[in-house]
């Protein structure tokens, strides 16, 4: 079984840090709220339970350039439901009456993608390595498009990255980032 050292969950939440710092920005603009992502706190774990609960999505975002596998976000259903309802011209104050039907999915999506974009592009120039996404796909309760990925099941060593996600008084909670060992070898190798 491989094993991640502290120093190298150290190395992943820093870039982690970078590039999701920009997401925000990026994030703020589309939902047109003041966001704010916190700096993480990071942990080498064998399993990650909130893959198999029902109040998350699983956000899905492949690699298609200069790292090969897969990033998975793990974000409530009620915030991405905010976010999906702000993405729509709503105010995110009410999401009660939503269900994550074709359209929402499709807001969350768009606004997962620009995040990830962002994230794609901060990992690129850190990485000095041209870095490219798919994109995003959604699990949800009641909907599975993808297949959670081997490595994040199977008993190797996984780096979760929890930050503090906030989008003005409409969202206080986490985003999980979750880095299978594969990913973290690769960004450790282009950092040397």
């Amino acid at each position: 079984m491989e094993k991640i050292t502290k120093e190298q969950a150290d190395i992943i939440g820093e870039v982690a840090n970078i590039c999701t710092g920009n997401a925000a920005t990026a994030l703020s603009m589309i939902l047109n709220h003041p966001t704010n992502i916190t700096t993480p706190r990071v942990d080498v774990l064998a399993e990650e339970k909130s893959l198999r609960s029902d109040d998350h999505i699983l956000v899905k975002v492949p690699y298609t350039k200069g790292l090969d596998g897969t990033n998975l976000l793990v974000l409530r259903v009620h915030d991405a439901l905010v976010i999906a309802n702000l993405m729509m011209g709503g105010d995110g104050t009410d999401v009660s009456a939503m269900s994550l039907d074709d359209i929402t999915i499709s807001a969350i999506s768009e606004a997962m993608n620009q995040m990830c974009g962002t994230i794609a592009t901060s990992m690129a120039s850190l990485l000095n390595t041209p870095t490219d996404i798919g994109f995003p796909l959604i699990n949800s309760k009641d909907r599975k498009t993808f297949d959670i990925p081997e490595e994040l099941c199977n008993g190797t060593d996984i780096v979760k990255v929890t930050f503090k996600l906030t989008v003005g008084e409409l969202i206080d909670s986490d985003l999980l980032q979750l880095y299978p060992i594969s990913i973290v070898k690769q960004i450790l190798k282009q950092e040397d």
